[in-house]
């Protein structure tokens, strides 16, 4: 029975991860680790509070005894809980914070550290026809993705050293009941029936991944051999255009699909001129993941389509670790 550590614990990622694994207390014991507020029900499994990543603690005593360690506790937007960060707290967050966890981790016995990073490491997006994969060329251009792609770096040469296994994983937006991102603020749109102007958003398509196959996805990393010093992209395994991520969502919530058409370089320029560079990205660019080598190497398919996921993004009483992962 493998003992896994899951670092950010009560972030919307490591939240979902530690309740999935509780489903399978056959296969898994699991320790919580977090740096601050609640840690789930700590009566049901083993909890540690850590220190700031970026005050480098020692580790080796919270890690002990564990198998695996999943860090889903890095810095993943440009906001943090006192307000924007700027380069340099990205760097001691995400580089220099991940890579002494690493070490830490060796320290203390862990076997393989999987490191959640994004597919901002890729690029902000591909060309039309075009994919990442997870051997392609990293082009970040954002302070993000430099960050996580060092971070990578960094760890890949901590795994030469020490022979501890180091697995990547770049996810594209995800979403799921209650987040907190980019796609929740398209189900506020979607759920309060908003008429829009972005019937003409059908040219691009994005690669996205809920919440319960990524997870199933990290449990994978977390146990399959072939995992080991690799890196995957992981998304649901159908790619969509704006269009028709709105048309969805409606669908699956009963709600009307609102949206009118209107020439796009005028929304473009709205969007700039209000600032808002993420909606600009989402609505027109494309940004699409090749998940082939994580189904050829592992094995492995997202168990839950593009529209069970949707449908359970607007569950507000789904239990987000409800779902079995797939074996």
């Amino acid at each position: 029975m493998k003992k896994i550590l899951v670092t950010g614990s009560n972030g919307y990622i490591g939240n979902a991860l530690v309740l999935a694994l509780l489903n399978r207390k056959k296969e898994f014991t699991v320790r919580a680790a977090a740096r601050r507020g609640s840690i789930l029900n700590s009566k049901s499994f083993e909890t540690v509070r850590l220190g700031s990543l970026e005050e480098s603690p020692d580790y080796v005593e919270a890690f002990k005894g564990c198998d695996v360690l999943i860090h889903c506790a890095s810095r993943g937007s440009m906001r943090g809980h006192e307000g924007w960060l700027d380069e340099a707290a990205l760097h001691r967050i995400n580089v220099l914070g991940t890579v002494h966890m690493a070490r830490e981790a060796h320290r203390a016995g862990i076997s393989r550290f999987i490191f959640l990073s994004s597919l901002q490491v890729n690029g902000p997006e591909t060309p039309a026809g075009k994919r990442f994969y997870a051997d392609s060329l990293p082009r970040p251009k954002s302070p993000i993705g430099k960050a996580l792609l060092e971070a990578e770096k960094e760890l890949i040469r901590v795994g030469e050293e020490t022979g501890m296994e180091i697995v990547i994983v770049r996810p594209p937006l995800i979403y799921g009941p209650d987040c907190q991102n980019l796609f929740g603020e398209v189900k506020i749109m979607v759920d309060y029936c908003l008429p829009l102007p972005l019937r003409s958003c059908k040219r691009n398509h994005r690669s996205l991944v809920g919440i319960d196959n990524l997870v199933d996805f990290l449990i994978c990393c977390a146990t399959h051999p072939d995992a080991a010093n690799e890196t995957f992209l992981v998304s649901d395994g159908e790619d969509l255009s704006t269009l028709n991520i709105f048309k969805l969502l409606a669908k699956t919530h009963h709600r009307p699909c609102l949206l009118w058409p209107f020439p796009p370089i005028l929304v473009r320029l709205f969007n700039s001129y209000i600032g808002r560079q993420a909606w600009e990205e989402f609505f027109f660019q494309s940004q699409v993941a090749d998940i082939h080598k994580a189904q050829l190497v592992l094995g492995w398919t997202p168990p839950l389509s593009v529209e069970q996921s949707f449908r359970r993004s607007w569950d507000e009483n789904f239990y987000l670790g409800s779902h079995t992962s797939s074996k």
